[in-house]
């Protein structure tokens, strides 16, 4: 637990350093009413493909996305393919975790109607609970 009260996650050792980066950004935005340690790995998998992504597309930036072969042949780099399997990983990944503002909405009509944080009441539901 921090001294917030909340609970605080570890950066895992494995992870390189720009994933590593991207753990310590995206961990503050994530929703810790819904967040638990079964969410980790989701976690741990969208930091890497985020890392794989951005160093595809620097790659690709500094190269362009063909290169000759020593044939003459023009060829697709590498890294047009890696950066759309790292992006295509990453959309998904955002979407299960509720980074995205789609999934966001999703959640909080899944938990009922309000903030998102589960604790709105449907004042017509309450009528029929209580009564």
């Amino acid at each position: 637990m921090s001294e917030n009260g909340k609970v605080t996650y570890k950066v895992p050792s494995w992870l390189d350093n720009m994933a590593k980066t991207e753990w310590k950004r995206v961990l503050p935005l994530i929703d810790h009413d819904t967040f638990s340690e079964v969410d980790l790995k989701a976690l741990e998998a969208y930091c890497q493909a985020y890392a794989k992504w951005k160093r595809s597309e620097t790659i690709l930036m500094k190269k362009g996305y063909t290169f000759e072969t020593p044939n003459g042949y023009v060829q697709q780099r590498p890294e047009v393919s890696i950066a759309k399997d790292a992006f295509a990983s990453m959309q998904t990944i955002a979407k299960e975790l509720g980074f995205t503002p789609a999934s966001r909405i999703r959640m909080d009509k899944n938990r009922g109607e309000g903030n998102g944080r589960g604790d709105e009441t449907d004042p017509e539901m309450e009528d029929m609970i209580v009564k």
